[in-house]
């Protein structure tokens, strides 16, 4: 699916046609009675060719209303006066239009859109494989985004799901597909691949939202790689229990480099430099391969981009070794060495 088959939103189809076939009745029967209501009070200016002699009741001029808007017209009530003829053009020809819109808009929705809205689904179930779900495409999310974009990940394997209308809109504006839906129900993650995927990322606009949506997707899918965000400090455990791989505070840590500022002038710049992709300082992990396995990391760096750049330690696992730990720590297959780079020294 390129950028332009993934520019609309995806929606899930209504399980039932009723709600909003009832919801077009309502607004139509509201229509006709307030246009009888207007007929009525100046009901003189029309007539009964039955019985001319008579007064026309309401249930005559909810008839003449119903008559006229369907456009069968029998005749027996007619506008007599200029007046009620000018009443006639003016209130019931657009009326009637509207009316007619609104049966034709009911059969595009409850058939055609129903229709293709199930094969686009269908098309993008398929497709997808190995990608990327993102929960939420508020400031945090459209940051996943940006990053994930920087570092070569191709719009077509991200998949956004939000509930709010104007953010799912601005999804499909970078070329994503976006599902418009509660990221916390089973079927708007099955319609996204959920046991497909190889991230889920959450990043809704509160932690209950949050914990909810490990639950499901880890239910859905035990071995997808899950990260959270998370607000309160609180929170962080309960994620962990909910499924969650890896939780991010972003509210902590930006606190805590805002105090940071305070103290040391210098810090906070690196850091930020650190946390920002395109240029200066590049936080990578350097993955331990089979011809690697039962040496040190000094024996290897030589011969990798580990040389001549910070090491910060090594990960195995939930395991951390940090830089003063890997002197004579042997390597696994599996290990990952974290080092830094100056993005400058490649150019």
């Amino acid at each position: 699916m390129n950028s332009n088959e993934s520019a609309g939103i995806l929606r899930l189809p209504e399980k039932s046609p009723w709600p909003s076939l009832l919801r077009r009745i309502a607004v139509v029967v509201g229509v006709i009675l307030l246009v009888t209501i207007a007929l009525y009070i100046t009901r003189d200016g029309l007539r009964d060719n039955m019985h001319p002699e008579r007064e026309l009741s309401f249930i005559d001029v909810l008839y003449f209303t119903v008559i006229s808007l369907t456009t069968v017209g029998y005749g027996d009530i007619v506008p007599e006066t200029a007046s009620a003829r000018f009443v006639n053009a003016v209130l019931l020809t657009p009326i009637r239009v509207m009316v007619l819109a609104a049966f034709i808009g009911t059969a595009y929705e409850l058939i055609l859109q129903r229709y293709r809205e199930q094969v686009r689904m269908k098309q993008l179930h398929e497709r997808l494989n190995n990608h990327t779900i993102i929960c939420g495409f508020g400031v945090k999310g459209r940051a996943i985004v940006d990053e994930l974009l920087a570092h070569g990940h191709s719009p077509d394997s991200i998949v956004v799901i939000e509930p709010g209308e104007a953010a799912a809109q601005r999804a499909t504006t970078q070329g994503l597909a976006a599902l418009r839906g509660d990221a916390s129900s089973e079927e708007i993650l099955r319609a996204a691949a959920i046991e497909k995927a190889e991230h889920v990322l959450v990043a809704p606009h509160h932690d209950n939202e949050c914990v909810l949506i490990c639950l499901t997707v880890r239910a859905l899918n035990p071995k997808v790689r899950l990260v959270a965000s998370v607000r309160e400090e609180e929170n962080i455990k309960l994620l962990y229990r909910a499924g969650a791989d890896v939780v991010v505070a972003p509210s902590l840590s930006g606190g805590r480099l805002m105090g940071a500022a305070v103290r040391q002038s210098s810090v906070t710049a690196f850091l930020q430099d650190l946390l920002t992709f395109g240029g200066g300082l590049h936080a990578i992990e350097y993955s331990i391969g089979a011809n690697e396995v039962g040496k040190t990391v000094a024996q290897i760096a030589p011969r990798t981009p580990l040389k001549n750049n910070l090491i910060l330690g090594v990960a195995r696992g939930d395991e951390r070794f940090s830089f003063s730990q890997i002197g004579n720590l042997v390597l696994q297959i599996g290990d990952a060495v974290v080092y830094i780079e100056n993005a400058d020294d490649k150019i």
